[in-house]
Parts: structure tokens; C-alpha cells; sequence
């Protein structure tokens, strides 16, 4: 007969049976669980659902015959690009390469978008909304502004799939509850750690998933999010003046990634109902969707193509909000700058503090000089991150059905503790 293998809560190691203290320990991270909180544990384990994803396409419909006279296909030699216009559209460039387009041949097949959100903002406001963009942004090499150069603004219609779940969901979270002491001798401090699980119900409509290979996904979702309430039953009028990139994204990575916004945020939402923690991060979830839709839609974006000191920066704007993204340079001369400002700003707060408690300038040098590095390249990082806005969205908190929220499985299981002492280092004072 096989031994059951139990893994550790903490490390994932094996777990064993102590005979001397009748609790199963682990070997490797010397963590240590009595019998019931373990058995709490691992029955909670085994109560998880195995996940379960189908999506209802129905929504999704072909052009008619009628529609199709209405339009064709420019494809791109140099890039593989491909976008939809109207007929009477004789000739354009490539909105990626900028490489003149031939014509490809009649629209044939293709899916037809349920939706459109029309363009609101023209050339000059997304202009005027890049120039704002750079403002406010420390670290920004100062000639950037002043010569950067566009050299292409084009409007496009991007392909992405919505979508739309229930979910319902079970997350679990390791908890760690912080506390210290001292006693004449030593110092202690000790952590008791948790598994915290959240289950419940949430909802998402409209959740977009870029449907184009040419475009950065995480550019797209930058620009995020998009008001839908504006969206219309897609006609090929809209397309008079634009162009439409050709949806070539397999369903299934649009799906997957879909699950994985649907995961994230219901994990973002069940995070925020724990409270009475030190810290908290996520270690498992099951989710479980019903009521799935998935459409198609054309949502509208601005693609500005720059070159400063012969180096190409592009920029998306959403066509509806006017909302910029793109990743900016950074001046590493005011990045040591502003490093060093913040660094002797913090460090002589903390200094004159510790002396003013302790009296002891060489305890203020030392503590004051790890709070001014620690201070110093917080503020840095923030600052960085104000150039580098371009990244995948966490989760889809933008697109919660309102009042669909509800969670009703809460339980705390404490796991272990473990208690670090220190030897007490008594000072004296002359």
C-alpha cells in the first residue's frame, strides 16, 4: 500500500509524522501543524471544484453577401498587415509599417463585428492629449517634449472580443498576523501564518480581449477602459473615412486570456474583504463561469508613431476617451539627481529623530542612512513607473456588473507559527 503524501502549506515539501511531538512537521521549512488544523486544511483542499470553461458564440455572426459588396481588403507586402475599407477607398499605408497597401482582394468570410464604438476625438485633440501626456513626468529628458517628432498619426478600428461571465468563485489567501516583544534579554518577534479562503459570486460584461496580431496587446489594454454604454450595432457606415484591422487572433488564446481577466478579478475583489492581516497573497483560486457570452467588436484607437534622437516611440490613444499610453525615455542625470535630494531629505529626518530619542549620533548616521536608500528608491521607482505606463490590465475591476458582488464563504485557518529571538544589545550611555 502507498503512503499518503501530504505537502507542506508553507514550501510545498513533503510532510512527516513527529513521534515527540505528535504533530506532523516539515522537514524542509521546520514548519510544524497540529492534526486538526491540517486535517481543516486539506479538507478544504479537496472541496474545490474542478474548473470547467464554455463559451457561447452565438452572437457572433458573417457578413451577408450585401455588406460584403460594401467593402475590401488591403494587405501589406512588407508586413503582413491586413485591414478592411471601404470600396471606394483607392489607396493607403500600412497603419503599422507604413509601407503603401495593395489591394488584396473582396472581403470573403470574415466575421462581422456586433458593436462599434465611434471615433470622438480628431487629429488635433490627440495631439494636444500627447502633449499633456508628457507633462507631469519628472524624469522626462527635458529636450523630449520639444523634439520629439510625429511622424504618422493614423485612426483604426481595432478587432477585440467582449466578454461576458458569472462567476462563481472560491480564493484561497496565506495570511501572515505580525507581533513583537522584549523582555531584559531579547528581542522576539513572530508571525502566524493562515490560510484564508474567500468564495462567492461576481460578475463581468463587456471584458475586451484584443483580436489583432499587429497590435501590442498590452498597449491595448493601457488604454483601458472603454465606456460600452456609447457602443452601436455595427454598420459599414462607420467605416466611411477609416480603416478596420482584420481580426487574425486564434479564439482560444482571446478565451484564455479572457479566464485569466475574469480570475484575476475576482481575486482583486475577494482580496478586499480580508482585514486584521499584516500581509496577504493569493495562493490558489477555482473559478467557475456560467451565463458566458462572447461578441465582437471594433473599438477605435489613434496610433502616433514618434522619433526623438532617432529612436521610435509610439503611442496609442482611445478614440472615445482621449486616455494616452505609451512608454516614455528616462533621464538617468535627474534620476541620480532626484536620488540623492530624497536620499538627504530622509536620511536627516531620521537622523535628527533617532538622536533626539537616543542621543546616539553614530545609531542616527546608521538608521538614517538605510531609511534615506529605502525612502530614495521608493520614490524613484513611482516616479519610473509615471514613463513606463505600458502593461497588461490586473484583472477587470473597470467592468464589475454593479451589485453583483457577493461573497458568503469566509473561514480563517491558522496553520503555524514561528517566533525569531534576538539577544538584547544593551547600550550605554557616557
Amino acid at each position: 500500500m502507498a503512503n499518503l503524501q501530504l505537502k507542506c502549506p508553507c514550501c510545498g515539501g513533503s510532510l512527516e509524522f513527529d513521534q515527540k511531538s505528535q504533530n506532523v512537521v516539515c522537514p524542509y521549512c521546520d514548519s510544524h501543524f497540529t492534526n486538526e488544523d491540517l486535517k481543516a486544511y486539506t479538507d478544504e483542499l479537496a472541496s474545490d471544484k474542478q474548473e470547467e470553461t464554455a463559451w457561447d458564440e452565438s452572437r457572433v455572426q458573417a457578413y451577408t453577401n450585401e455588406e460584403m459588396k460594401g467593402m475590401k481588403i488591403y494587405s501589406c507586402d512588407s508586413c503582413g498587415g491586413e485591414i478592411i475599407v471601404e470600396e471606394t477607398t483607392t489607396s493607403t499605408k500600412c497603419p503599422y509599417c507604413g509601407n503603401n497597401l495593395l489591394v488584396s482582394k473582396q472581403l470573403s468570410g470574415d466575421l462581422k463585428p456586433n458593436y462599434v464604438i465611434p471615433f470622438k476625438n480628431d487629429k488635433e485633440t490627440v495631439k494636444a492629449n500627447l502633449k499633456k501626456f508628457f507633462k507631469k513626468k519628472p524624469l522626462l529628458p527635458g529636450s523630449f517634449s520639444k523634439d520629439n517628432v510625429i511622424e504618422e498619426i493614423k485612426s483604426l478600428y481595432v478587432p477585440f472580443w467582449i466578454f461576458d461571465a458569472d462567476v462563481h468563485g472560491k480564493v484561497r489567501f496565506k495570511g501572515e498576523k505580525y507581533r513583537s516583544w522584549s523582555d531584559s534579554e531579547y528581542d522576539y518577534e513572530e508571525t502566524e501564518y493562515y490560510s484564508i479562503i474567500r468564495g462567492g459570486d461576481i460578475a463581468f460584461d463587456r471584458v475586451p480581449v484584443d483580436g489583432s496580431s499587429k497590435m501590442d496587446d498590452k498597449l491595448m489594454e493601457s488604454i483601458e477602459p472603454y465606456d460600452f454604454q456609447e457602443a452601436q450595432e455595427f454598420n459599414v457606415t462607420y467605416l466611411a473615412g477609416f480603416a478596420a484591422d482584420r481580426y487574425d487572433v486564434d479564439k482560444s488564446v482571446t478565451f484564455n486570456r479572457a479566464t485569466q481577466r475574469f480570475r484575476e478579478g475576482t481575486i482583486q475583489a475577494f482580496q478586499k474583504d480580508i482585514h486584521g492581516y499584516s500581509n496577504v497573497t493569493v495562493q490558489d483560486s477555482n473559478i467557475q463561469l456560467s451565463n458566458t457570452n462572447a461578441s465582437y467588436a471594433l473599438y477605435p484607437v489613434w496610433i502616433l508613431n514618434t522619433k526623438w534622437k532617432d529612436k521610435p516611440f509610439r503611442f496609442a490613444v482611445n478614440g472615445q476617451t482621449g486616455k494616452v499610453a505609451g512608454n516614455l525615455p528616462i533621464s538617468v542625470g535627474k534620476a541620480i539627481l532626484f536620488y540623492f535630494l530624497f536620499f538627504l531629505a530622509s536620511a536627516g529626518v531620521t537622523f535628527g529623530l533617532v538622536y533626539l530619542i537616543t542621543s546616539e549620533w553614530l545609531m542616527g548616521l546608521l538608521i538614517g542612512g538605510i531609511v534615506g536608500i529605502i525612502v530614495a528608491l521608493i520614490i524613484i521607482l513611482i516616479m519610473r513607473k509615471a514613463n513606463k505606463n505600458v502593461k497588461f490590465q490586473y484583472g477587470a475591476s473597470n467592468y464589475v456588473r454593479d451589485g453583483s458582488l457577493s461573497i458568503d464563504y469566509r473561514k480563517s485557518i491558522y496553520l503555524y507559527n514561528k517566533i525569531r529571538k534576538t539577544k538584547r544589545v544593551k547600550s550605554e550611555n557616557k
